[in-house]
């Protein structure tokens, strides 16, 4: 039996005990010991029982160390559920804070004799002295997770616990390794995980000793008792792991308080040294020798001597001396983080993938980053039971469909729901291909929502007549079309137009001869509608002119209106995305400005990772903003992506938030891997035609909503600081307390501010009939 079967094989043995899983009052808590208040010592969020193989059926929980009274203990599994909501955030805060456990924290445990159902099956509250043993598994190559099974004086076993780092708060907010909080980030240090930890805090309240015949027990002995390194449990860990290394069996009895135990249920050192010297060293010697081969080719082929003894080397060794090819093999040792950095990525997003979809967002935005550890803002101010479970976490829907369009309108083709209702549909769903006529028309401005049918068709004759007669004044007068300055437009725009989007089949033929008989392209009437209202706009908009950029942005239009209607729709979008374009650039500064605001608001860490790579100017971000990520995204999805930031629906600057659920997806593949500005910019441009729409603007949903309540507790906490120091004497330490704290608050600028904007507002909305 090798190690992975051996493995599977105590699990197993361990789900077999569950089916004779005693009653919680044998486990050493009455119904009602459990409504006694207890001093919470000791917690672990996402804790889960696997009931299965399945995902789904995983149950998630918390672990923990309570008192009853001085010197008794209580070991707990409490699945979350059971949990009741008053003493939800007791738990919350000693996992978060474990170094401040030590201050009083009164819980209930619940009583599981009063919730009968599938999770209180496998729910445990022990007296300490009623526990036998423990079999831990670290995490390992076969294994992600580690675990941990308790084994009780009266034969019975608890279901194999499983330690899920990667979801957990603590790890979460107190990020330094892959897991747990004891790590140091000195030479020679092990990679911490959940489970070493909770053995760490249960041996300073009683002596454990490493088994002698198996290196995944651990016997509970009583004070000044000697344990024997036998019984069934013991047996049966042997059975399950007779081919593991016996590492443990010359380590000293532990004592109360030692360590000992700490440091052996650590992961093995190979699973370590994947996380830990593997992605450091190995970069660090690679970037050594990328750098060395570099400097040693340069210095080689710029030396007067390489070019007299070059015509005499092999044919084959003269290619290799070629500078070009000495600087490309040297790029792609330097492309050696970029490479690891998507793959990371690419693991990271299949296992989101296999992760339920209730689950799979709880790793978004500052749920993930510790952001608060920097200010006087505590997490429970922003993260607490309430609020942490409130922000929706899977709200995308299917797009609207032609039959539920049509229910939206009266018999006089007018609105007959509220518009919030129809924008919120739109933005979590999107639309259907046949429907987009006409609702981009309500979309970017051409038609209002209040109107009707007729009063549509007036509307639609009004712009096709005005955009024929802004047409006219260029078409129709040689003057102009002969100008130099509209000649110099008009170049620009044939040559733009002729290279967007010519792989969508509306735009890639050529079937019809080019008007300019300069140019060497074929053309087709849909290009040339394109030409045509982009000079019309330029003569509509002259001084802003036309700007490498803009024919991004009509493309879409056009080939889902295909009517002159189209022009007053491109007047609609570019009253949005006009200031992309100036010529100071300053609307595209205005922009990376605001998102440089957002992610040092919003991910303090990445923030200063950019500022570490000179990459804090946000460069990457800049196509994004100037034509609204139509270059990331495929056709479809650039046309969902559209429409959904057309609807303000959430906020009129939904964009950013866009932004950042795309580096809060990659964030931990840039921080770990990615060292320099080229990195970056590579492979921020390599996500393009890579990017899952409907995760990203799941992500970006829940960052805003994040966002807003991080607002919202910064301007609260303030307030309340405020408060104090006025109700403080002058020179007392409370209101110096309180200056400090002030002053150590994020700072909430207008330009943050503005991302709360919204036109419409909830309070009018009607719900569907």
């Amino acid at each position: 039996m090798d190690l992975e079967d051996s493995f599977d094989a105590s699990i197993i043995a361990s789900q077999e005990v569950l089916k004779t899983y005693p009653t919680p009052t044998s486990l050493g808590t009455s119904s009602e010991s459990a409504e006694i208040p207890v001093k919470l010592l000791y917690s672990k969020s996402k804790v889960y029982v696997h009931p299965s193989q399945n995902a789904v059926d995983y149950i998630p929980g918390y672990i923990s160390i309570v008192e009853k009274a001085s010197h008794e203990y209580l070991i707990a599994w409490t699945p979350e559920t059971l949990i009741l909501s008053k003493d939800l955030e007791a738990f919350v805060q000693v996992d978060s804070n474990p170094e401040e456990s030590d201050e009083a924290s009164t819980v209930m445990i619940p009583s599981l004799m009063d919730k009968e159902n599938d999770e209180s099956l496998y729910a445990i509250s022990s007296q300490l002295e009623n526990i036998k043993s423990i079999i831990v598994h670290p995490p390992s190559f076969t294994k992600w997770y580690g675990s941990i099974v308790f084994n009780f004086h009266d034969g019975s076993s608890s279901a194999p616990l499983w330690f899920h780092d990667d979801e957990s708060r603590s790890t979460m907010l107190q990020k330094n390794t892959q897991g747990g909080k004891y790590s140091d980030e000195g030479d020679g240090k092990q990679v911490r995980w959940g489970g070493d930890e909770f053995m760490h805090r249960l041996s300073q309240l009683t002596p454990i000793q490493p088994s002698d015949k198996s290196p995944y027990l651990y016997l509970f002995r009583k004070k000044d008792t000697e344990c024997s390194a036998s019984g069934v449990e013991e047996e049966t860990a042997n059975r399950n792991n007779n081919r593991a290394a016996d590492k443990n069996s010359n380590n000293p009895k532990m004592t109360l308080g030692d360590s000992t135990v700490f440091d052996q249920t650590q992961m093995g050192p190979w699973v370590s040294k994947m996380w830990k010297e593997f992605k450091w060293n190995t970069l660090e010697k690679l970037s050594r020798v990328t750098q060395f081969s570099r400097n040693a080719a340069a210095n080689v082929l710029d030396h007067p001597a390489s070019r007299q003894i070059t015509p005499f080397l092999p044919p084959r060794l003269q290619e290799l001396m070629n500078a070009d090819a000495v600087r490309a093999t040297a790029d792609e040792y330097g492309s050696a983080r970029i490479y690891l950095a998507k793959w990371a990525a690419e693991v990271a997003a299949r296992s989101d993938k296999d992760t339920p979809v209730e689950r799979r967002y709880r790793h978004v935005g500052i749920w993930g980053h510790g952001w608060e550890e920097d200010t006087a803002l505590g997490v429970f101010e922003v993260l607490n039971s309430e609020n942490d479970f409130s922000i929706p976490t899977h709200t995308r829907t299917e797009p609207i469909s032609e039959e539920e369009w049509r229910t939206f309108f009266d018999q006089d083709g007018k609105l007959s729901i509220g518009v919030p209702y129809v924008l919120k549909r739109i933005f979590c769903g999107g639309l259907v291909p046949a429907i987009r006529f006409d609702a981009w028309l309500f979309l970017t401005n051409v038609f209002p929502w209040e109107s009707t049918a007729k009063e549509r068709e007036h509307l639609a004759e009004k712009y096709r007549n005005n955009y024929i007669k802004q047409r006219s004044s260029w078409m129709d007068d040689p003057e102009v079309t002969e100008n130099s300055t509209f000649k110099d437009q008009k170049h620009r725009i044939d040559k733009d137009v002729h290279r967007t989007d010519r792989t969508v089949p509306f735009y890639s033929k050529e079937d019809i001869p080019n008007p300019d008989l300069t140019s060497p392209n074929g053309t087709n009437e849909n290009l040339e509608k394109l030409k045509e209202v982009l000079y019309t706009y330029y003569m509509y908009n002259p001084e802003l002119g036309y700007v490498q950029g803009m024919s991004d942005l009509l493309s879409p239009l056009y080939m889902v209106i295909q009517d002159d209607l189209v022009f007053q729709a491109f007047l609609g979008f570019m009253d949005r995305a006009k200031s992309n374009f100036f010529m100071d650039q300053s609307g595209m500064r205005r922009q990376l400005l605001t998102m440089d605001m957002l992610l040092q608001f919003m991910d303090p860490g990445l923030y200063k990772h950019f500022q570490r790579t000179d990459s804090d100017n946000l460069f990457c971000c800049f196509r994004w903003f100037l034509v609204w990520f139509k270059r990331e995204l495929t056709w479809e999805d650039t046309l969902t992506m559209w429409e959904v930031l057309w609807t303000d629906y959430l906020t009129d600057n939904f964009i950013f938030f866009v932004a950042l659920a795309i580096l809060d997806q990659h964030r931990d593949s840039i921080i770990d891997y990615l060292q320099s500005f080229d990195e970056i910019i590579k492979y921020i441009n390599d996500l393009s035609m890579n990017i899952n729409l409907q995760e990203t603007l799941q992500r970006a949903e829940i960052l805003f909503y994040q966002f807003k309540q991080r607002v919202e507790a910064v301007d609260a906490k303030r307030e309340k600081l405020i408060d104090d120091m006025s109700k403080a004497k002058e020179d007392s330490d409370e209101r110096r307390q309180s200056q400090v704290q002030l002053n150590k608050l994020p700072v909430v600028s207008e330009l943050l501010r503005q991302l709360l904007a919204r036109k419409h507002v909830d309070e009018s909305e009607k719900e569907k009939p």
